[in-house]
């Protein structure tokens, strides 16, 4: 079968289109900054909230992004207005944003335990609602963009890596600024309450600023979006129940939404105790740590680098599967290595080369792996309307926010709720460094080394399952092709 038009001349999207569509992703990178670098450690170990009941207000928060996801997806495939159906809702996002995020981060003193918990609650929802509002509609002109099979990997690979800068951005001004320690202080600014409202007006602000820039930056693509496929209502229950079944009978989407899901437990636990690894287990100060998150960017330009390269030699399940088999070697490996005494000890400047070095190969790995994911969800909008005949870019798109947004929902429950079940102290008087015992530090290890390969294995098996190859999107494109020419 010769290749069908939409792979071999659907346009190509231009530099200065894909910079201002990633752009806006610097919102959801500084919420994954937020949430698994400092919330956890804010709350838990400097105000004395129980880990559980941290993780668990993370997790309520991303169980309302289970409805509000698919539900802003829906409405926005169905919004009419001058301006299109996605950018109303992305002007909308971007100043509530920014507020959820300083009140994250400023809760009134005097609070009980269980109103820490309520205020936590309370502005996780509040941010992850209103980034729903920008994520879902900006990602769902991804596949009306283009439907050329590797320049959507493209197209998301400036997504992702834009947006992983400004995770990293945020991340490093967090330590090396906002919680920079004074010499011979190790770990105790980290622990000053007083420093984090600052962090989270700083988050708030860039958040803002990346959705408006975004979204007046891709303003001149609202002539060329599809306009809505039906006439009635914006939104109806009954059609918003349909639309979520017609995409739940999707095996495409199913199956990377499951994968994606257990990959994303494994990072959310992964950056919810890097913090704790950092400080505790390998006693690293906030300048090594702020470097050490800048240094990640080589790891990021490799991965983005590298993503179309490797698809176009393999299809995307495929270099999925062999990604991931190599983050389930690769990860523990330095863990490993302390643990047999091979690794330098705290306090030997090698330690942190060899931190980085373990580091970047693995973050070029995870980020791929995010990449084809994302892209392959985009495959999978056609194959519904293939099989279907219905067009739910918003509804499909909103699994890849959640999945996202999941990296520190249920990963950061669950790394709450371990820190509780190796007694990892609370209030910032038994969490100085130095004072927490030894056999919960070595948990600590076991858990973030070995105990995450569990998550990645269960995902390389569920994304071993998926059908749709390169081949078989050639030949669904080639369909829809000469069903859009037919008369």
């Amino acid at each position: 079968m010769s290749a069908p038009p939409e792979i071999a001349s659907d346009r190509q999207v231009s530099v200065r289109t894909r910079v201002f569509y990633g752009i806006g992703s610097i919102a959801d990178g500084t919420k994954n900054a937020v949430f698994n670098g400092f919330l956890i450690l804010y709350y838990t170990t400097v105000l004395g909230l129980p880990g559980t009941m941290s993780g668990l207000a993370i997790f309520i928060a991303m169980c309302v992004d289970g409805i509000s996801d698919p539900l802003v997806g829906s409405v926005s495939d169905n919004f009419r207005s001058k301006w299109g159906r996605r950018h109303p809702f992305m002007y909308a996002a971007a100043v509530p944003m920014g507020l959820s995020f300083y009140g994250l981060f400023a809760p009134p003193e005097g609070l009980t335990e269980f109103g820490l918990f309520v205020w936590l609650t309370s502005f996780s929802i509040g941010v992850r609602l209103f980034l729903t509002l920008y994520m879902v509609p900006s990602g769902a002109m991804g596949p009306e963009m283009t439907k050329h099979y590797d320049e959507r990997t493209s197209l998301v690979s400036y997504r992702w890596l834009i947006g992983w800068t400004g995770s990293i951005f945020v991340t490093v001004a967090g330590w090396t600024y906002f919680l920079d320690d004074a010499e011979n202080t190790l770990g105790q600014a980290r622990l000053e309450a007083s420093n984090y409202p600052a962090l989270g007006a700083f988050a708030g602000v860039v958040a803002c600023l990346a959705i408006l820039t975004s979204a007046a930056g891709t303003h001149h693509l609202i002539p060329q979006l599809r306009k809505p496929l039906r006439d009635g209502p914006i939104f109806s229950w009954s059609r918003f129940v349909r639309e979520i079944r017609t995409a739940l009978r999707s095996h495409s989407l199913r199956t990377v939404l499951l994968a994606s899901l257990f990959a994303a437990a494994a990072m959310g636990i992964d950056e919810v105790l890097r913090t704790y690894m950092s400080t505790w287990f390998w006693e690293l100060h906030t300048d090594e740590i702020g470097m050490l998150s800048g240094l990640s960017l080589i790891g990021l330009v490799a991965g983005v680098a590298m993503v179309r390269p490797l698809s176009e030699r393999m299809d995307k399940r495929t270099a999925v599967m062999r990604l991931g088999t190599f983050a389930v070697l690769w990860g523990p490996l330095l863990i490993l290595l302390r643990f047999a005494g091979i690794a330098p000890e705290n306090g030997d400047p090698m330690l942190f080369w060899w931190i980085v070095a373990h580091g970047a190969p693995l973050v070029t790995a995870v980020i791929q792996i995010a990449i084809l994911n994302s892209s392959m969800i985009m495959d999978a909008i056609d194959e519904n309307e293939f099989e279907t005949g219905e067009r739910q870019e918003g509804v499909f798109i909103s699994a890849i926010t959640f999945t996202g947004k999941a990296v520190s929902g249920f990963g950061n429950f669950l790394g709450g709720v371990l820190l509780d079940v190796i007694d990892f102290p609370q209030g910032a008087a038994g969490a100085a460094v130095g004072n927490v015992p030894e056999a919960t530090i070595l948990s600590l290890g076991l858990i973030a080394g070995p105990g995450l390969t569990i998550f990645y294995l269960a995902s390389v098996f569920v994304i071993s399952r998926l059908r749709l190859t390169r081949e078989r999107y050639a030949e669904i494109a080639a369909a829809l092709h000469a069903r859009r020419e037919q008369p």
